[in-house]
């Protein structure tokens, strides 16, 4: 029997699929550690990425609050700012990069350089990642307002002056009275007895202008027939034409027809009148007088009949004398002792009366410095004591809002923002409380001091900062100068007789040096930023307004302005008035602005309120939309009334403005002719007179010092 065949192993079957299966499961396992070596590595990369842009951002926000005044600490803080996160400028490969934008100096780049390590990247040679972050900080600092000069709420010293009235009547009949010439005579002139021939022919007096010849003239001028009394003028024509001779004699006898002849000229001597003789036959050596026409008529003086008021005057009239000497020269002399002339007209004749009225002039400040005037803005600084009310116009200072608090109310007063050169120098005008009388108009003189209501004590503080270059950190600002308690506890009043208050038993303050006065705050200041303080708050016990204005100087371009919110005093006449707003850059551009006005209205008639912008280098009215807290609101307008009837519109109420500023705004300009600065813009107010205190805040929409996204 044949051997049967083995059968094959299953195990032997087995070997090759299971070879297959470890060199699957390893190529797997290393494509597996491959992807995860990939995944933490990018990982890791995009974590570094995400911090050194968050460094970034902290470092352009710490530093940009030092722009535009001081980039060298804007760049320090920035790198400083980067190493608290990790990133120090030099070292381990790193750069921190900080620069100002060179379109907006308030705009910080911050740009964080360096390498991003690897884990496994190391086995196929890659150490490392190039990583950039960059980050933009924007400074909105507290926009300018009201004044784009170095002063700052400036007005008009509106007091009162004696005034002249005047009611003219028509005299019945005016004569000139007798008058002689008092200036040296025309003509070819006759010779004297003494003296001079004008003297001659002044007086009766036995000295005489003489002649011995024939034929010989002599004129004679300035009469001041014309000559009137105060504001007074002659009404219609000349009502009669006299002229006397006094004092006609010859020197000896002689014989013949020896006489004087007169004649008249009404044009400087041009032309003449008909002559007119003395008797005929004159050979008397004792004096005789002659007239020649009559008070009530100038009909004598044929050739000219009708005489005006200009024809009798000094530069037109003239009288004429001519010899007739037919005896001879030889030893005889016609003489004429005096020459008068009397003129008779009507006069329009004025009735006087002398009144105390509202100066029309409203006396300018002066400069501290060089005396010039100043140009009027159109208000004053103004402050509400604490014990007064918000309702008449200061939003923050006053306690009370009513009979309950005032909800608005900032204890920490008001701040202005100066800006000088080396050697700055800070004065302030009326900083002292001195109460003046009431106007006209219902505001009150000089700069406008007043009590509003409670009669007491009022405190007014003005405190200097240098910012040290960060205008939102106060808690580094340095103080440089205070009035301290110089105008604390005033309870005074202005007695005099320009801005006086008739009633009231306070101290007189009138006198005061501070009072309508310049006082110089602080000298040779360093070159920076500075804040003013003015506060009011400890004020307690009556209500009262202190107005004031600021100047400065020190280097090429001082500036002082309100920085972000103010308060403002008017006294307002009837009209169109225009006020510097606010100061809005080309770099916002594409942004909203957005203006609050409080408690506007509170003035005479009807009023109505306009924003000019200065868009295209050309002022033109701003299209914008308002709400109020108390209901009104308007869209897409370009006014709004404030008053009716003299009734405010906004008593006591916030009324906001919001203007979108165009994507191109600035592009065309922002500098309309007579402008020094660019980018202000107005408020144009139209009224009925009277006086208002208001307060503005401005502000650009955005956080203070934000990030810009790219």
């Amino acid at each position: 029997m044949p051997a049967t065949q083995p059968s094959s192993s299953p195990a032997s079957s087995g070997r090759r699929p299971r070879g297959q299966v470890v060199v699957i499961f390893a190529g797997a396992a290393l494509l597996f550690v491959l992807l995860c070596a990939a995944v933490i590595d990018l990982s890791w990369y995009w974590t570094n990425n995400l911090r050194m842009q968050r460094a970034a951002d902290a470092a352009a926000l710490a530093g940009v609050v030092y722009l535009p005044s001081n980039p060298a600490s804007a760049y320090a803080t920035a790198r400083a700012e980067a190493v608290k996160n990790g990133y120090t400028d030099g070292s381990a490969g790193y750069t921190v990069t900080p620069v100002v934008d060179p379109v907006d100096n308030r705009r910080l780049k911050v740009t964080i350089t360096g390498p991003v390590n690897t884990f496994f990247a190391r086995v196929i040679g890659i150490n490392s990642w190039p990583a950039t972050q960059v980050a933009r900080a924007d400074f909105v600092l507290p926009v300018p307002m009201g004044s784009p000069q170095n002063y700052y709420g400036v007005g008009a010293l509106y007091g009162t002056t004696l005034q002249t009235n005047t009611t003219p009547h028509l005299d019945n009949t005016r004569n000139s009275g007798k008058k002689v010439a008092t200036l040296a005579p025309a003509g070819t002139p006759w010779v004297a007895s003494s003296g001079t021939v004008i003297t001659d022919a002044n007086a009766v007096d036995a000295k005489y202008a003489q002649t011995k010849t024939t034929a010989t003239t002599q004129q004679y001028s300035k009469f001041a027939l014309d000559t009137m009394n105060a504001g007074e003028t002659i009404s219609g024509n000349v009502t009669g034409l006299q002229v006397l001779l006094n004092g006609v004699s010859l020197s000896a006898a002689c014989a013949g027809a020896n006489t004087v002849t007169v004649a008249l000229s009404w044009n400087a001597g041009l032309n003449w009148t008909t002559v007119a003789a003395t008797t005929a036959n004159q050979t008397k050596t004792t004096a005789s007088n002659y007239t020649f026409g009559v008070t009530t008529a100038t009909t004598y003086w044929t050739g000219h009949t009708t005489w005006t008021a200009s024809e009798i005057s000094d530069a037109n009239f003239r009288v004429r004398l001519t010899a007739a000497k037919p005896c001879g020269t030889a030893g005889t002399f016609i003489r004429v002792d005096q020459v008068q002339v009397q003129a008779n007209y009507t006069t329009d004749t004025p009735t006087y009366t002398t009144s105390t009225v509202d100066d029309p002039l409203q006396r300018a400040i002066t400069d501290p410095s060089t005396g010039a005037a100043l140009t009027s803005q159109g208000f004053w600084g103004a402050v509400i004591s604490a014990g007064g009310q918000r309702g008449n116009g200061d939003r923050y200072s006053p306690l009370l809002d009513g009979s309950n608090p005032n909800p608005d109310y900032d204890g920490k007063g008001y701040d202005y923002t100066i800006e000088v050169g080396a050697l700055g120098r800070v004065s302030i005008f009326d900083p002292t409380f001195c109460a003046t009388g009431p106007n006209t108009s219902g505001g009150s003189y000089g700069t406008g001091d007043h009590y509003i209501g409670t009669v007491g004590p009022v405190d007014t503080v003005f405190t200097l900062f240098n910012t040290n270059g960060t205008a939102y950190n106060l808690g580094d600002d340095t103080q440089v100068a205070t009035s301290g308690a110089l105008f604390t506890n005033e309870q005074q009043r202005d007695y005099s007789g320009n801005y006086g208050d008739a009633g009231g038993s306070d101290a007189d303050c009138s006198g005061s040096i501070y009072h309508n006065r310049w006082w110089s705050m602080a000298t040779s200041l360093a070159a920076g930023t500075y804040r003013l303080n003015v506060n009011t708050s400890t004020a307690t016990g009556s209500s009262a307004e202190n107005m004031w204005s600021l100047w400065v100087s020190g280097g090429s371009a001082p500036r002082v302005y309100g920085g972000g919110k103010m308060a403002a005093y008017t006294n307002l006449s009837a009209g169109t008035q225009l006020f510097y707003l606010a100061q809005i850059p080309a770099v916002h551009a594409g942004k909203t602005m957005y203006i609050s006005l409080f408690d506007p209205g509170d003035v005479g008639g009807n009023a109505f309120l306009r924003i000019k912008t200065p868009d295209g280098n050309a002022y033109n009215y701003a299209t914008f939309s308002y709400t109020a807290d108390n209901g009104r609101s308007g869209t897409n307008v370009t006014q709004i009334q404030t008053a009716s009837g003299g009734s405010s519109l906004f008593n006591d109420s916030v009324l906001t403005i919001t203007i979108p500023l165009p994507a191109g705004y600035g592009t065309g300009g922002l500098t309309p002719p007579g402008e020094t600065q660019a980018g202000w813009w107005k408020i144009e107010y139209q009224v009925g007179g009277g006086n208002d205190t208001t307060t503005w805040a401005v502000s650009i929409r955005g956080n203070p010092v934000h990030l810009v996204l790219p």
